[in-house]
């Protein structure tokens, strides 16, 4: 695979389409993404750093293990990209911009003409899928949706709802309001990878907590897995009518 195609699919959900951590799933991390065009990171990372962290992950923060799901050859083509176009900052080539573009007919956002990624957010009510919904749990983990369902109903629905919209008995009193997964904008955004970050990490300045604290990875990806099969694939009316 094409290492824009891999970054776009695996990485952008995060790091973001600029690499400058800016992304729709950042409000939703207690340890924010590497941006890996900063200064600090010209200073700090190396290729091989940046390999081996898509390789083996980050210790203490979202950033997972790649290594089950990608080749060695995929790593090391990633983290070429990585490394030349975010931190040293000599930008795509017209090659790059093609293989962007191709990546829409797989769930990727078209290619302007410099070769960019449209990094723009979907509009509140658009339903076009912007990242790659086929993308597995990270480390190689598999998630049980019974299990994850029982999980979810004892932990999580007094805030997002039996129904997954927000609306549980604890969301009157909570500010902002808990994630309603119902809404386009989050069923076009939250594939596995984002979901388990924002379950493992928790949520800034929120009630969210990061639930890496107290759940084993394997109930993390269980309720991730419950949530994307319940709320985020299934459609509306499914998911509206679930109890």
């Amino acid at each position: 695979m094409d290492a824009v195609a891999i970054y776009h699919n695996y990485c952008s959900v995060c790091h973001g389409d600029k690499g400058d951590g800016k992304s729709r799933a950042t409000g939703s991390l207690s340890t924010l993404p590497r941006d890996f065009t900063s200064e600090a990171s010209k200073r700090e990372l190396s290729r091989e750093r940046i390999a081996l962290a898509i390789a083996h992950g980050r210790p203490g923060t979202a950033m997972t293990g790649w290594k089950t799901q990608l080749s060695e050859a995929d790593i090391q083509r990633l983290a070429d990209h990585v490394y030349t176009r975010y931190v040293q900052g000599q930008g795509g080539t017209p090659a790059a911009a093609a293989a962007i573009s191709g990546t829409r007919a797989h769930g990727g956002r078209e290619a302007d003409s410099k070769g960019d990624a449209k990094a723009a957010a979907p509009a509140p009510g658009s339903t076009s899928v912007q990242v790659d919904m086929t993308a597995g749990l990270p480390n190689g983990l598999k998630g049980d949706s019974k299990r994850g369902g029982a999980f979810y109903l004892a932990n999580c629905a007094t805030c997002h709802g039996a129904r997954g919209d927000g609306a549980g008995p604890r969301a009157y009193f909570i500010n902002p309001k808990p994630r309603n997964f119902l809404e386009p904008a989050w069923r076009a955004t939250f594939n596995r990878v984002a979901l388990y970050a924002a379950v493992s990490e928790g949520r800034l300045a929120s009630e969210m907590p990061a639930w890496k604290q107290v759940a084993t990875p394997q109930q993390i990806a269980d309720v991730s897995e419950y949530v994307f099969q319940t709320f985020i694939r299934a459609t509306p009316a499914t998911a509206a009518a679930k109890p």
